[in-house]
């Protein structure tokens, strides 16, 4: 038989783990905010957005790592390395 303390405490227990969570929660929401706002910032306002977005980036990171070893191999070569 289960001690009507022991119940008590449990609930107690679990009132306390949902405070918890409702505050992680809220933290949560708070920093998803933050991070939606950044991104609307930088004109972001769908997914869709987002993965143009991404793929604009990775075309630019491409074409400037493309110039840089160009670089790079132009000064090896004028430098002898």
């Amino acid at each position: 038989m289960v001690d009507i303390d022991e119940i008590l405490q449990e609930l107690k227990d679990i009132k306390n783990d949902i405070a918890e969570a409702k505050q992680e929660k809220a933290k949560l929401e708070g920093v998803l905010s933050e991070h939606l706002k950044s991104l609307k910032n930088m004109g972001i306002k769908s997914v869709a957005d987002g993965h143009k977005k991404v793929k604009t980036l990775k075309a630019e990171i491409e074409k400037l790592e493309s110039a840089i070893q160009k670089q790079f191999s132009s000064l090896q070569q004028n430098y002898e390395w």
